[in-house]
Formats: structure tokens, C-alpha cells, sequence
């Protein structure tokens, strides 16, 4: 089988919906399906007919054109990975079946071609949206009406603000427009992408402006207010509460000490970001008696400034091992 093309990141355009991703992969099918040699490809293998009575030993998940045809017509796949997979079974039973060099592997080879040139140009994405995706779509519009979202609803211009050290504090830089465009273009599967999302800007928001400041104060009241949104949203969907899981009750002394041990593996760059968090929004945890290092008592740190440094610490951590894999 030809598996999906090398680019992992699957290109994703604003202007396409499950809808209009449904219609191009029928378009690139009907293509195929036209050709001449499609011919048998595009009905069941009759196997009985053709006394092939071995076929189902050695098949053991026949498929044909017409039958993906009717699935993208039903509305059975959920993504254009899913049709995509059913219409590579079809090459592969294919060339499983009949020997290398016969006109039917041969033009199972041509078709199988045809088809991934074809499909290359279709983006990758969801075929039919879920509602509970569509409710969390509903959520972020209405957030990104509020007075106090203003600052959230398109990406930070650290250049025009003369921000220079923002990229070294906020490693992932996320806004509620980008999060907008990304559910237009069916970007999420689910509703725990969008609130992981939406957290992230509340998050940079906190860990980057002072504790007090006005943009500091209006992130921490749209985050309690999406967090009982999503949380009710997500229980509906069936996906759980990731909400509580997500904020331990309590600091314990293990949590200390891993985030000191995290911490111990960061770059002096990183250590900077991890600095600045607690100056913003803990000072009176700094130790600065020594002008050379700055010290960082963890046992001093409140609840919620503790959470910010240990989430950050470990998105670094993530991004090394990321990169190490990569």
C-alpha cells in the first residue's frame, strides 16, 4: 500500500469544512472511478461468479470503489485519512491477489498512482463535524465577544509592542482568532483540543503579565469562565472532565521535587522565562542576596503561581524530547 505522504503536518486551509472536504473526495473518486481500466474496481469482486474460491482466504477485507462511493455518501467516514485508507485497501487486495505483471496488478498500479497524485491536493480534515465540536465552536465565538477578550482575539504583536523577550517567555503562543480559524477549517477532533487551546492563551496571558495588571486580571476571569463552559461541555460529550485531572488539589513534596529536578535540565534561556513567571507573580519567592544567580524558593510559591511555573517547565521538557525524536 502507498502510505499518507511524508509531511506529517497536514496542510489546513480556513476556507474548508467537513462539507467541502466531503465533495473533493468524491471528486477525486469519480475521477478514478471514470477511467476504463476502473472498470473492475468499482463493484465487488464476484468471486463465486469466477470461481476464484480461495479469494476470501486470502482477502480477508475486500473492498471496492463503488462500496467507498456509498460510505462517502453515507457519511461513514470520519476523516479524509478514514476514505483515504479504504480506497488503499482496494490497490492492495488487488495486488495481494493477482501476480505481479497481469493486466489487473498492473492497473491497480496505475490507479493507485492516479489516485495519490489526486488525493495530494485534497487537505487533510474531518468529513463530518461533531456537534459537541460545533457546541465548543459556539463557546469560543461568544468569549471572543466579551469586553474584557479584546486582548486574546488575535496574536500578540510582540514586535509592534517591542516585546523582545516574549518568545523566550511564551513558548507556545496561542490567541482566540487562530482557535477560531482552526475549528473553521476542522482542525479539532475533539472538544479537549479546543480547551487545551483556549487554556493556553489564558495561560501565556498570566504567566506573562504581571499579576494585577489588567490583562493578567481579564485572562483569570475568562479562564474560570471557560473552564465551567468546557467542563459542562465536556461531561455532555462524553469526553469526561480532563479539568480536574489537570489541577492537582494540593502541592506535595514529590511535586516539588520534580519540578526542581525539570527545572535542573532547562536552558539558561528557559531558566529566564521560568524566572520571569515567579517575578510577575510571585516575587516574594525570589532570592536575589547574590548578584551573580537569582534562587527560586519552591516551598514559598502559591497554588496557582506553582502551576503556571510547572506547566511551563514542563512544555519545555516536552519540546527537548520532541525535538531529540524528531
Amino acid at each position: 500500500t502507498m502510505a499518507e505522504p511524508a509531511s506529517k503536518k497536514a496542510r489546513v486551509d480556513s476556507s474548508v469544512d467537513p462539507e467541502r472536504l466531503a465533495k473533493q473526495c468524491k471528486n477525486v473518486l469519480q475521477e478514478v472511478m471514470s477511467k476504463d481500466i476502473a472498470e473492475p474496481f468499482n463493484v465487488k469482486v464476484d468471486w463465486k461468479g469466477l470461481g476464484l474460491n480461495d479469494y476470501p482466504k486470502v482477502i480477508k477485507h475486500p473492498m471496492d470503489l463503488g462500496t467507498v462511493r456509498d460510505k462517502l455518501r453515507s457519511g461513514k467516514y470520519a476523516t479524509t485519512a478514514d476514505f483515504a485508507a479504504d480506497v488503499r485497501l482496494v490497490w492492495k487486495n488487488a495486488k495481494t491477489y493477482n501476480q505481479e505483471g497481469s493486466e489487473i496488478y498492473d492497473a491497480a498500479h496505475e490507479l493507485e498512482t492516479d489516485f495519490e497524485d489526486r488525493f495530494s491536493a485534497v487537505p487533510r480534515g474531518p468529513l463530518r463535524a461533531s456537534d459537541a465540536v460545533a457546541k465548543a465552536k459556539d463557546i469560543v465565538k461568544a468569549i471572543r465577544k466579551l469586553p474584557n477578550a479584546d486582548a486574546f482575539n488575535e496574536p500578540v504583536d510582540w514586535e509592534g509592542l517591542k516585546l523582545d523577550d516574549y518568545l523566550d517567555v511564551i513558548k507556545e503562543p496561542m490567541d482566540l482568532g487562530t482557535i477560531l480559524r482552526n475549528l473553521e477549517a476542522g482542525f479539532y477532533t475533539n472538544v479537549e483540543g479546543v480547551f487545551q487551546h483556549i487554556d493556553l492563551v489564558w495561560r501565556n496571558a498570566m504567566i506573562y503579565n504581571m499579576e494585577g495588571s489588567p490583562v493578567h486580571e481579564a485572562a483569570k476571569k475568562l479562564k474560570a469562565l471557560s473552564e465551567k463552559k468546557f467542563s459542562e461541555l465536556l461531561k455532555e460529550s462524553g469526553e469526561g472532565s480532563i479539568l480536574d485531572a489537570a489541577k492537582p488539589k494540593d502541592v506535595t513534596f514529590e511535586m516539588k521535587q520534580e519540578l526542581v529536578a525539570n527545572a535542573n535540565e532547562l536552558s539558561p534561556k528557559e531558566l529566564y522565562g521560568m524566572v520571569y513567571i515567579v517575578t510577575q507573580n510571585c516575587p516574594n519567592s525570589m532570592d536575589s542576596t547574590h548578584e551573580e544567580e537569582v534562587e527560586i524558593d519552591v516551598d514559598n510559591l502559591d497554588y496557582d503561581t506553582f502551576v503556571l511555573v510547572d506547566r511551563y517547565v514542563k512544555d519545555c521538557i516536552a519540546k527537548k524530547k520532541a525535538k531529540k525524536s524528531s
